[in-house]
């Protein structure tokens, strides 16, 4: 006897799945993204304990989970109690489908956005900075265009993993038909009760729609490149054309007796110490040194980019960093230009 193929009448699992996913995505995309950046330039104590907190949900069992969330917004639980005085309760409510979906998949957000933002150049970042872009700007105009596209795979993975989750969510949410009952545990509780057209259809219906998203940024991201590599290849063989610019020159005027630039500094690193003393009044200064020695470092501390351990920079009679008296005048205000290359 061969078996027809139906739809189930209920499709309730499908739409509280998609909105469950949708929601649990904008938090995770914007909380991910927010979090990858702290820790990008997160240089304290502890980073190591904080990456593992972050990206315990992606390695702890799913029901492991689940009974943290439980205990912490349970009737006994410190979110709890706090609910229970306004009258309000996480525990077997999609808004706990919710939110055992936004932990789930947040690692894969935070772990692909801190991944696409490492892989940015420094020196892009460095020289906005010096050219007086505020850190949001850095943030809006280079970081987010650059890392965009890792950022959206992020996004789409994290709403897949959402799109899935099962465990967490039974162990909060519970399996609540019409109310929390999401595909996969429309297709867990098929399969117990020998309904085996119904789970292969939410099965099917599940993988569309998580392979769909997946593919989508998949074929965006090759047209990017493909158009990235077209303009390349354009400016390449196109003429170059000559512009002209008027200029206003203004008189050079004499130095003041302040002119001139000091630095005493010491800056202490994991495997390097650089420590630095000159003086430079009306003249070229000229760095000589090996790979290594500390060049690059000297100039990325006077222009603002490093921070030295200790001491002093001052330029023109103006107190650029000093240590003991809690000075750090930001790079994009120190007008100081960089070149790298």
């Amino acid at each position: 006897m061969v078996e027809t193929f139906t739809v189930p009448l209920d499709l309730s699992p499908l739409w509280i799945s998609l909105k469950v996913a949708a929601i649990a995505t904008v938090f995770t995309f914007f909380v991910g993204i927010a979090v990858a950046y702290w820790m990008l330039n997160y240089r304290g104590k502890g980073k190591s304990l904080l990456e593992g907190i972050f990206v315990s949900p992606l390695i702890l069992p799913p029901t492991v989970v689940g009974f943290l969330l439980l205990l912490f917004f349970g009737k006994n639980g410190p979110a709890g109690q706090l609910l229970d005085s306004i009258d309000f309760s996480i525990v077997f409510t999609w808004y706990g489908a919710v939110i055992t979906a936004t932990v789930v998949s947040f690692p894969l957000m935070y772990r692909t956005a801190l991944g696409a933002f490492e892989q940015i150049d420094e020196n892009y970042l460095a020289v906005a900075r010096t050219l007086g872009a505020s850190e949001w700007t850095v943030f809006r105009r280079i970081m987010l265009p650059l890392a965009l596209p890792g950022v959206v795979a992020g996004g789409v993975l994290g709403f897949a993993r959402a799109l899935g989750e099962f465990g967490a969510t039974l162990m909060l949410a519970g399996n609540i038909p019409g109310q929390t009952q999401t595909i996969p545990m429309a297709i867990y509780f098929a399969v117990e009760a020998g309904a085996m057209n119904e789970a292969w259809f939410w099965a099917i219906a599940i993988m569309l729609i998580s392979l769909s998203g997946i593919v989508a940024v998949n074929f965006w991201q090759d047209q990017q490149q493909n158009r990235r590599s077209k303009l390349k290849a354009d400016k390449s063989l196109s003429p170059r054309s000559h512009r002209t610019a008027e200029v206003t020159l203004t008189p050079i005027t004499q130095p003041s007796s302040t002119s001139g630039l000091v630095v005493n500094i010491q800056k202490r690193l994991a495997n390097f110490d650089l420590d630095l003393s000159f003086t430079l009044a009306k003249s070229t200064l000229g760095i000589l040194g090996g790979s290594g020695a500390g060049k690059s470092m000297m100039l990325k501390c006077i222009a603002g980019m490093e921070s030295p351990t200790k001491g002093q920079i001052v330029l023109n009679g103006r107190v650029l960093f000093d240590a003991k008296a809690g000075i750090n005048v930001p790079s994009r205000d120190r007008k100081v230009g960089f070149l790298s290359f």
